[in-house]
């Protein structure tokens, strides 16, 4: 199944591609030309959400729905105990179905609207606050003492009985150290 995301961008940029850099060294080969923009990048889809382009770190990513760590020269990792750092931004990768990105390619990453597919922990609430946890790239409500917890991602659905996904929602999600709490 295709992302449903069409930018409104005039270029037309294609969200959940992955894009690959080229790695034959010849100039002929076209097979992968890298970013069509520089990371960093916004683009607004036709539904109003917005996503910034990346280069994917360590690791990689899975699939679709996990989320990102996003640091301030626009790298990305899957989100976990062990990088979420104060005030780094965070995203969820889009990607079509069966797809994973490595170390090296560049994605869309959606950092706010509503947003179909969030990986998260089994039994994750909605409406609660979300912590990274130490499944790279899944949030969760159960965060442990002095737990930095993610500002701006909400699940608007409960997770079921398995880890998987979820829909929510994204408002330019970042790390934070105390609870976002009213």
């Amino acid at each position: 199944m295709a992302i449903p995301y069409s930018t409104s961008n005039a270029a037309g940029f294609a969200i959940g591609t992955v894009y690959t850099p080229q790695t034959s060294g010849y100039a002929q080969d076209v097979s992968g030309l890298g970013a069509p923009v520089p990371v960093g990048t916004l683009a607004t889809a036709t539904d109003g959400s917005v996503f910034v382009m990346v280069l994917i770190g360590t690791g990689g990513v899975t699939g679709d729905g996990y989320v990102l760590n996003i640091d301030e020269d626009f790298g990305a990792i899957m989100l976990a105990q062990a990088n979420d750092l104060y005030g780094d931004k965070v995203g969820v990768a889009r990607l079509p179905t069966g797809v994973a990105a490595v170390a090296g390619d560049y994605l869309w990453a959606q950092v706010y609207g509503t947003c179909d597919s969030i990986r998260c922990e089994q039994d994750a609430l909605a409406n609660a606050r979300l912590a990274a946890t130490t499944d790279a790239g899944q949030v969760d409500d159960a965060g442990a003492a002095g737990t930095l917890y993610i500002r701006g991602l909400t699940l608007t659905a409960a997770r079921g009985g398995t880890d998987g996904l979820a829909p929510g929602w994204l408002d330019y999600p970042m790390i934070e150290t105390v609870p976002n709490v009213t």
